[in-house]
């Protein structure tokens, strides 16, 4: 069996929190527009509208999650992994602070 190199294990889990975080992001964004109603499926149009209803109060982190997300695909490239990890590591309070959120807003 071959043994994994230092490199590439941190590779793997920059991609799996990369994917985790991707997942949260997903999830957040398909959450509001049914509890919201909202009828476009443009992830980057729904967080818009959370951030009109004041769901959340960053609408340009959450584009860039977004963004982040779909270079996810891409973290096989250490230097796209590590951006990725670097940018869910800022954001998971992010997706923490919206959990905490009642739901009345």
């Amino acid at each position: 069996m071959k043994k994994l190199s230092v490199r590439s294990n941190a590779v793997s889990s920059a991609t799996l929190l990369s994917d985790a975080s991707g997942v949260s992001v997903d999830l957040a964004w398909k959450t509001a527009k049914k509890s919201r109603g909202i009828t476009t499926s443009a992830p980057k149009d729904v967080v818009r509208e959370m951030a009109q209803s004041g769901y959340i109060d960053d609408v340009q982190l959450w584009l860039e999650a977004i963004d982040m997300r779909n270079l996810s695909s891409h973290a096989y490239k250490e230097h796209l992994a590590e951006k990725v990890y670097d940018f869910a590591c800022a954001f998971l309070p992010r997706l923490q602070s919206l959990i905490a959120r009642p739901e009345s807003k």
